[in-house]
């Protein structure tokens, strides 16, 4: 099983289809939870992750960039 963990900035746009992709794993069983990881986003990025009942945790840019990978 995993954990998604999704880095986010002003990302409204592009939240919407990762989330999609993300649901035939969740209905077979391989993904175990989604986690929203959002730098400050003004858009609807935190609505979004809201509104589908995932946890938003607000970074900052140092943690956004180790999440990323290039920090």
């Amino acid at each position: 099983m995993l954990s998604v963990v999704i880095a986010t900035h002003e990302s409204e746009r592009a939240l919407l289809p990762t989330l999609s992709a993300l649901v035939a794993g969740a209905a077979a069983g391989l993904v175990r939870e989604v986690i929203v990881a959002d730098a400050g986003s003004r858009d609807a990025t935190v609505a979004i992750a809201d509104g589908r009942g995932l946890p938003c945790i607000g970074v900052d840019a140092s943690t956004r960039g180790a999440l990323k990978g290039s920090g």
